[in-house]
């Protein structure tokens, strides 16, 4: 079997600025279909996370393709990890 790269719109050099971040964040606040986490529990998963095998490029989840910078701030989210969720 081949080996896999990254998927076909992403790089190992994708970088989304603090500002980029935020708007996305700010955009999905807006459309009011997400309810934010409380900071100490977005803080924790964020840890969680960057520590997470499957934490790469810099900002993303092998698992699920999301932005975890994002994914940990909405509460109601959880890790999408099959095998041993962190939290």
């Amino acid at each position: 079997m081949a080996k896999q790269g990254p998927c076909r719109d992403c790089s190992e050099t994708i970088e989304v600025t603090p500002e980029k971040l935020e708007g996305m964040l700010q955009m999905l606040i807006k459309s009011g279909n997400i309810e934010l986490a409380d900071e100490e529990t977005s803080n924790r998963r964020l840890s969680l996370c960057m520590s997470c095998e499957a934490y790469t490029h810099g900002g993303t989840c092998k698992y699920c393709g999301c932005l975890v910078q994002i994914r940990t701030k909405i509460k109601g989210r959880h890790c999408p990890s099959p095998l041993n969720p962190k939290w």
